[in-house]
Parts: C-alpha cells; structure tokens; sequence
C-alpha cells in the first residue's frame, strides 16, 4: 500500500531529527546527528541521507512517504521552503524545501520548531483539551508556538510567535544571536546566560558576599556553561541564587508579555535549560509573574513530551499534506 507513512525532522541549534511514522502519527523510527553547517546543502543532506536509512530500516519505500513536515528556529521563509539567516545556524540562507521534494518527490511543509512543539502539544500532549494554549522553549535560544481559539498561529513567513525576540529591556544591555539587543532570549536562553551571569559579576558589589561561584569565575567565562550557574545554586552558593533569582524576574518579564499577547489557558515549557532545571527556572519565574500581567496567569507546567515534542509536531503537519 502507498502512502501509508510520513516524515519529520527537527532542525536544531546542535542536532538534526528525524522520524518516519505511520498514518495515524506512531512512531516506527527515529534518529538524530549533530547538525552539518558546512555549507547551505548541509542540513537538507542530513535529512535525506537518514530519512532514507530510516526508510530501509521500516521497510518503507520513498514513494509511499505521503508527506515531509520539517520544524526548525527562524527567522524562515514559508512559502520559498528555507531559513533566512538564522539567529542560532551560522549560514545566511538554509534551502529546505525544494531540495527534498526533490529526493523524496512528495511535499514538504517548513514551519517554526515552536508552532511546530505547540501543535505536538495540542495533538499529544498536555494541550489536547484547550483551544488557548501556548508552548516556550528555553534551550540555545528562546521560541514559542501559539494556538489562539483553536488556530495555529504561523504568520506570513512563519515566525508569528518568535517570543524570545520581545524586547525586555529598554537599556538593550546584552545582545541577542539574531543582532539585536535587549532581547529576552539575549539574557535568559542557554546559550546568552553566560554573558549574563559576567556582566551581572561586573556590575555588582561583590565584595560581601562569600562565593565559589565569584571565586572561580570572576575574571574567566570561556568555559562557562549555564549548567555551571545551576550547579552552583544546587549547591546553595549566595550569588548563584540572587542570579537565578533575577533570571526568574526577567522570564517573568516574557511571560507575561505572552501572557498578555496571546490570553493562553495553558503555557507548557520545553528546552533543555528548562528540562534540566525546572525548579531554577519555573519556580522564580512563577512567583513574579503576576507583578507583570494584568491578565489572569495561566497554569504553566513542563511539557510532557520532553525533546521530542518538536519532532512529533513535524509530523503532525506532514499528515496534513
């Protein structure tokens, strides 16, 4: 029987998915390589090579694969099938679309990894029930998908809910990866929490405050990680704590912002910073919130569906094809 399956694939900042499932969305296999910025053809030949292999592996020939849907960060342009300049890829345009309806003579769906989570939501996950539903990732950068009234919110060219591009601070202290400055994800994603933990370090009195934290790190952040800062408030280190308690504040700040924006009933959270630290990031976020927003908060968990909800979205949208 043909066209009884469909692919998806997750473009992220570090790693390239992919899976093949059947028709009614399980699952059949999957697979993940460190994502080949190379060149411009680099990802596309990531996705064709193990969508391929994953074909041969289910026994599902490349002329029954009924649709592609691939999720990846922007910005993008929808209807030309590509990224434009990526803020967390270091290519200045990414061809998606056309070189795999190529190889795969079946249509292909770009969209953004946030809409693309927040549809995985509402088909698999925590959302299923709610028609006012956001979702926010916090991981490299920081996106979000949208669904208002039951409707999926794309936009034009498919960066309708780019959350981590609010601006959040008016002084634009810090610079976000896509240029810009002031940006919530130049202060609070994985890979900008570093500059923010030094130049907090710069511009505070550290002169009482008795920390390893200041000890080890005051004057060298080449090696710094955002895993370094939690380990270090886990631990019970003073300075670690004020820092991630001013992370809450500002993520508090871009909560609300979506919260007013978008009236969800429900924001689930994704993102290996948030994943991996719940209580650092949603607990002090959580207690602000309210300060920020007229609207009534919404309840706010961590997404069930883990890393793989952005995958699980992609197919989601290849059935529709």
């Amino acid at each position: 029987m043909k066209n009884t399956s469909v692919l998806g694939a997750d473009v992220g900042a570090t790693w390239v998915r992919v899976a093949i499932s059947d028709s009614s969305g399980k699952v059949l296999a999957k697979d993940k390589e460190p994502i080949d910025t190379s060149s411009s053809m680099g990802i596309s030949t990531q996705i064709e090579t193990i969508g391929k292999k994953l074909c041969r592996q289910t026994g599902c020939g490349i002329e029954d694969l009924s649709g592609i849907g691939i999720a990846s960060a922007g910005p993008m342009n929808r209807k030309k099938g590509k990224l434009v300049s990526p803020s967390n890829i270091p290519l200045d345009e990414v061809p998606l679309a056309d070189p795999l309806e190529k190889s795969f003579n079946t249509g292909v769906e770009l969209i953004n990894d946030g809409v693309s989570a927040v549809l995985a939501e509402s088909k698999y996950g925590a959302g299923e029930d709610y028609d006012n539903l956001v979702y926010i990732t916090i991981s490299t950068g920081i996106g979000g998908g949208v669904i208002v009234d039951g409707n999926l919110l794309i936009g034009k060219n498919g960066n309708a809910a780019e959350v981590g591009h609010f601006t959040i601070d008016e002084a634009e202290k810090l610079k976000c990866g896509c240029g810009r400055r002031g940006h919530w994800e130049a202060f609070c994603s994985g890979s900008n929490i570093p500059g923010f933990v030094e130049m907090k370090l710069r511009d505070i009195d550290l002169s009482d405050i008795n920390s390893p934290l200041k000890a080890d790190k005051k004057n060298d952040f080449r090696d710094f990680h955002p895993r370094d800062l939690f380990e270090y408030a886990r631990a019970g280190d003073d300075l670690a704590l004020e820092l991630v308690e001013e992370i809450g504040r500002l993520n508090a700040i871009g909560f609300a912002t979506v919260t007013e924006a978008y009236d969800p009933e429900l924001i689930t959270v994704g993102g290996g910073v948030a994943l991996n630290n719940p209580e650092l990031i949603l607990e002090p976020m959580k207690e602000k919130i309210a300060n920020h927003t007229q609207n009534e908060v919404p309840e706010i968990i961590i997404t069930p569906l883990e890393e793989e909800n952005v995958l699980y979205g992609a197919i989601a949208r290849a059935l529709t094809l």
